[in-house]
């Protein structure tokens, strides 16, 4: 069968017998596939036992699709697809949306990996989160036209223990909408407000809304963007976005391999280019963006047409895979190739 990306790792669609072979191991040059025996053991079996997987469609509504991948980065099968007429690819199947909030609120964090014990920790991921969302609440600060004080209200929708929000205190109106009991418990023991589940819980017009790793998952855009529209100060709300972008993988990311962000649970595979334009659609302004795929965004209510970016997107997964494939030379050349010889490569480079 021919695909988009027609390497055989995006064919290799794994079984019990050989998942061994798979599972991370530094000696390997690439690090995809590989998987877990919870998560193969999981969306093998439990899923298609319990939960009931629907068809999707395009947010442009366009029903012409081609196919990019037959598995997810765990092997397991998994098809995506690129929608011809406006550049968006998804997953063409998905759980239904009552099964998600199942899922998420049940076993999400639970199938991953399978050296962890269950979870990982609230504390540590608090941790990790307050760290890493400095970098996000410099760029909110940055863009946010008022000075930030303890009446800003901040909600950090999906935002698992609400560590980001660590970095806006002393503020008393920070918010943790998410569904995973034991991480709200945490966030709650912090003095972080707790919403019990997504948007729709949203009682109130925020100043700042933090949508970071979640628009990737989302089942219907339709319908969450109608409850992200319905909370918004028009012209005011900030919107921080951030998702795994297609187009950042060129730079890098992932050393360039599209498989590792392929993830059942992730329905949407946005390049920044797309999915400005979704938001232009349904009337939403992008005031910034960059490579790593943060951006902020302000509803204005003005709507703009459907362009088409899928060339534009064909083209970036077609330089991913290029850049896969000079990162892997990289390091068979660290691995393999005498010093000497290395020398006289780079000069060489340098000369070029």
């Amino acid at each position: 069968m021919e695909l988009l990306l027609n390497h055989k790792r995006f064919k290799k669609i794994l079984s019990w017998e050989n998942l061994s072979s798979y599972l991370p191991n530094k000696k390997r040059i690439f690090d995809f596939p590989h998987t877990s025996y919870k998560y193969f053991n999981f969306f093998n079996f439990y899923v298609k036992e319990n939960y009931e997987v629907v068809s999707t469609i395009c947010i442009c509504k366009n029903q012409n699709d081609s196919l990019v991948s037959l598995v997810d980065r765990y092997g397991v099968e998994f098809h995506l697809v690129i929608c011809e007429e406006c550049g968006l690819v998804r997953a063409k199947h998905m759980l239904s949306s009552k099964d998600l909030v199942h899922f998420y609120e049940n076993y999400y964090r639970h199938v991953h990996d399978d050296d962890e014990d269950d979870f990982k920790s609230p504390e540590e991921l608090y941790n990790t989160q307050h760290s890493s969302g400095k970098i996000k609440c410099d760029i909110i600060k940055k863009f946010y036209s008022k000075e930030i004080s303890p009446e800003t209200k901040i909600v950090d929708v999906g935002g698992a223990v609400g560590g980001i929000l660590e970095n806006f205190k002393p503020s008393n109106n920070l918010y943790l909408a998410d569904f995973f009991e034991p991480y709200k418990i945490y966030a709650e023991k912090k003095d972080i407000n707790i919403i019990h589940g997504g948007l729709e819980k949203i009682e109130f017009k925020p100043d700042i809304i933090i949508l970071s790793h979640v628009v990737e998952h989302w089942d219907n855009f339709e319908e969450e963007i109608k409850k992200l529209i319905k909370i918004q100060k028009t012209n005011e709300t900030l919107n921080y976005i951030e998702f795994p972008a297609i187009d950042s993988l060129k730079f890098g990311r992932r050393a360039g391999d599209f498989l590792g962000d392929i993830h059942y649970p992730h329905t949407f595979y946005f390049s920044c280019k797309v999915f400005m334009n979704i938001m232009n659609r349904y009337g939403f302004e992008k005031i910034f963006s960059d490579t790593h795929s943060r951006s902020i965004y302000i509803f204005t209510g003005r709507e703009k047409p459907l362009i088409n970016f899928s060339e534009d997107v064909k083209k970036d997964l077609l330089l991913a895979e290029k850049r896969r494939n000079y990162e892997g030379f990289k390091k068979i050349a660290t691995r393999y190739i005498p010093n000497n010889i290395k020398n006289i490569l780079k000069s060489l480079i340098a000369k070029t």
